[in-house]
């Protein structure tokens, strides 16, 4: 059935103001007093955390799906997001407009809770400093997903780079008006609530803490926003926090997974996203058509992650010179392989809420590992790169690598073994011209892509080592979105290539992004909804 956005009103003040709020305020009278204890101001926290993920944005803007034809079926959403246009589509709870609200609704959700905390005398008991650390946490994460899908990347050679208004408190004020002040202004407040949260958060108050800012999610989205912002001591400080004195024993258990029958695969997606899973810090819950899309099934496949990208890129190069772990045959979770064209791993499943069990309609859900073990010693190692602590980052990146090969097939990740991998790879495709037919070759497709940075990497092991990492990465995060973001802060070349109907054979180049030279593709980030434009916030330069 066709899906509407749905969001609780009463929690999305600040959403609705960066819109219009007249009526808004005229029907909805403000509602803070009605949170009077402890208990009500921990259950409002529900409401902090995503319904409408950015997952399908990101991933169909990433180089992780090619067009494989107009004989495949597609959405309009799909089709707008792949060729980078400015998405008109609204029929999806996955639309830049309901994620921009819905990121928004939990920033409200989240500064309705600091304000309860602030009216019953401030968090001077156990339960409510516990409460305001997860609603830092929360709101934190909010403008997280807002900067960074709606804003340039971070950079500090563009401090002018226009951000998006940060939520600070509980909005009463009729009609306010905002300014999007810097990107940096953004990560700055973000750190700022993480370092106060982080000391704050206690997993005893919650039930099932992997689905709220537990201490370890704390600490791993923490190393997210500071590998993000180029500080890479405390990248590495709260990576470390997550994973503890034993980090191998945190990493998803790839055996146990590979040990469910393949088919259906839906089982392995729902059992990598259980609460039960020590790697998972923490879930979330949201309106999703991911599980389709990304799943054993046959319907809107035009876009997608096929046969061309695994063999050329990521699952299934099946040669050293290609994959910087070996052959295809060593990964522990295999790649499936549908006759819909999609090459599939386990990471989004298909979950059915029937409204009418009778008529069977309804929404389509997924579950979506926000932070992981497996990232945060991702995250470290990337950090350690940077520093050139190459001893570090080995060490880091050689116990993820066992954990995702079979014995039999892995093989130690050394300086020597990187350098002669990357250095044998021609960067992917720039060495030919796309314009000459006999130039669209395959054997010019390769893992290795050009980096543009805002930071300063060196040539030779540093900037191999960093093309390691960005494809375990890449493998990590497969179908989850965050290459997406890998490429936008490496500034990596993307193409968009039409593939045949063998699935396999480049037919042609029909778009490029780009940041050669320092001059940053514009479309590196999607352009506001146009209400909020409407409302007077200033749109993304084109």
């Amino acid at each position: 059935m066709k899906k509407h956005i749905v969001y609780p009103l009463i929690l999305a003040l600040a959403a609705v103001a960066l819109a219009s709020c007249d009526d808004f305020l005229d029907k909805m009278p403000d509602s803070r007093a009605e949170l009077d204890s402890e208990e009500k101001i921990v259950k409002m926290l529900v409401s902090a955390y995503p319904k409408n993920c950015y997952n399908m944005c990101a991933e169909f803007s990433s180089d992780n799906v090619d067009d494989y034809g107009s004989t495949k079926s597609h959405n309009q959403l799909q089709e707008e997001l792949y060729n980078w246009q400015e998405v008109s589509a609204v029929e999806t709870n996955e639309n830049p407009n309901a994620v921009w609200s819905n990121a928004y609704v939990t920033i409200a959700a989240a500064n309705q809770a600091l304000s309860a905390i602030q009216d019953l005398g401030g968090a001077n008991t156990p339960t409510l400093k516990a409460a305001r650390g997860e609603a830092l946490l929360c709101r934190a994460y909010g403008h997280w997903v807002l900067v960074n899908m709606f804003c340039m990347h971070y950079n500090t050679n563009h401090p002018e780079d226009l951000g998006v208004p940060y939520m600070d408190h509980a909005e009463t004020e009729l009609n306010p008006k905002y300014d999007r002040g810097t990107v940096a202004d953004v990560y700055e407040k973000m750190i700022a609530d993480i370092e106060e949260g982080i000391p704050l958060i206690d997993d005893a108050i919650y039930n099932i803490p992997k689905y709220h800012f537990n201490y370890k999610a704390a600490c791993c989205f923490a190393s997210r926003v500071f590998l993000f912002h180029e500080d890479w001591d405390n990248a590495i400080k709260y990576a470390g926090m997550a994973l503890g004195s034993d980090p191998q024993s945190q990493l998803r258990d790839l055996a146990y997974l590979a040990g469910f029958p393949r088919n259906p695969l839906n089982d392995i997606s729902k059992a990598y996203n259980s609460t039960s899973v020590k790697a998972n810090y923490l879930i979330a819950t949201g309106m999703s058509d991911a599980g389709a899309i990304f799943g054993s099934y046959g319907s809107v496949n035009r876009y997608t992650h096929g046969k061309s990208i695994a063999t050329y890129e990521t699952t299934e190069t099946s040669a050293t010179t290609m994959s910087p772990l070996g052959s295809k045959y060593g990964w522990k979770m295999r790649t499936w392989i549908y006759g819909s064209g999609r090459y599939i791993l386990p990471r989004t499943p298909y979950v059915f809420e029937y409204t009418d069990p009778v008529q069977k309609i309804g929404y389509t859900h997924s579950l979506f590992v926000i932070a992981s073990a497996d990232e945060a010693l991702l995250n470290r190692a990337e950090a350690y790169i940077m520093k050139k602590d190459y001893t570090s980052a080995l060490a880091d990146m050689n116990m993820w690598a066992k954990n995702q090969i079979t014995a039999y097939y892995y093989k130690e990740l050394t300086e020597e073994s990187i350098n002669n991998w990357a250095d044998k790879l021609a960067y992917d495709m720039t060495d030919k011209d796309p314009e000459k037919p006999d130039d669209l070759k395959n054997k010019n497709r390769t893992p290795k892509k050009e980096l543009n940075p805002g930071f300063p990497v060196e040539t030779g092991t540093q900037e191999n080592m960093i093309h390691a990492i960005l494809f375990m990465r890449r493998i990590e995060f497969m179908h989850m979105g965050m290459r997406w973001f890998d490429t936008r802060r490496y500034g990596i070349t993307i193409y968009r290539r039409l593939i045949d109907q063998d699935e396999n054979t480049l037919v042609k180049i029909t778009d490029k992004m780009s940041d050669e030279g320092g001059n940053r593709d514009p479309r590196r980030c999607l352009q506001l909804p146009a209400d909020v434009i409407a409302a007077g916030l200033t749109k993304n330069p084109r």
